[in-house]
């Protein structure tokens, strides 16, 4: 399974603007980060260097995946 597919580089586009349900934002983590073996750190590393969505889209990003994680466990 290729890990930069089309697919996920929508997903990260909806996590770092604020487009998806928290349903989703968990299957996509685990889906295109925990299943190769990937942490938050590294969804803050793909938005940094593999898109221009800045340091909004990061906080944004990570508070999101924070707090679906939170509210899971």
């Amino acid at each position: 399974m290729e890990r930069y597919s089309e697919e996920m580089k929508f997903w990260l586009f909806d996590l770092a603007h604020g487009n998806l349900n928290d349903e989703m934002i968990l299957k996509g983590f685990i889906k295109h980060y925990v299943l190769h073996n990937l942490v938050i750190d590294n969804i803050v590393d793909d938005i940094h260097f593999h898109t221009f969505y800045g340091t909004d889209g990061i906080i944004l990003a990570k508070e999101s995946i924070l707090r679906v994680l939170n509210n899971t466990i």
